[in-house]
């Protein structure tokens, strides 16, 4: 084989290898890591300034076994989203799917609100387990939308890194309210 070929061969495996290393391997982990995750904590935060919305996210982190929650429900949501007819069947399962996670946040979630100056958020909270099931979805061309129907199972629940706080609220009412009984 010539030198130049050779050459041409090594550079090519090494060029090979490096993508492997680099660009598969680490996906590897991440891919297994989320295998089997079923469970979700999910918060929608909505911002308003001076009466009017500003701002809204959807957050999503998966949950631990360890969650406090007593029991879920099944929640049956319906809804409508705009979306176009050509746009693709994947993105829109995942409008109806936030737009009925959100839904059930507003209904059925934990409610928190934080005022500073004119601006206002408002946090709903729950947890999940996936997935989200779409049972029905209806185009109407004449107004451009998709009706549907999804089910959730779903149960409302403070986000961990608030248990800490809830709990030593708790304790402290319990504390306030023992104290007092002994003066009754």
């Amino acid at each position: 084989m010539p030198e130049k070929d050779r050459r041409h061969l090594l550079c090519t495996l090494m060029m090979v290898s490096l993508t492997v290393f680099v660009v598969i391997i680490p996906v590897i982990p991440v891919t297994i890591a989320y295998e089997g995750i079923k469970t979700y904590y999910i918060r929608y935060d909505v911002k308003s300034s001076k009466n009017s919305v500003i701002d809204d996210n959807l957050l999503m982190t998966p949950a631990k076994n360890e969650f406090r929650a007593e029991k879920f429900s099944q929640i049956a949501i319906s809804g409508v989203i705009s979306a176009d007819l050509n746009e693709t069947r994947i993105l829109i399962e995942k409008k109806i799917k936030d737009d009925a996670l959100k839904s059930v946040l507003i209904t059925k979630g934990l409610k928190s609100v934080k005022v500073k100056d004119y601006d206002t958020v408002v946090s709903y909270e729950g947890v999940i387990i996936t997935p989200v099931k779409i049972l029905k979805k209806n185009y109407n061309e004449n107004q451009n939308h998709y009706a549907y129907e999804a089910m959730v199972e779903f149960s409302p629940i403070a986000f961990p890194d608030r248990w800490e706080t809830l709990n030593m609220k708790y304790k402290l009412k319990r504390v306030v309210y023992d104290f007092l009984e002994l003066f009754k």
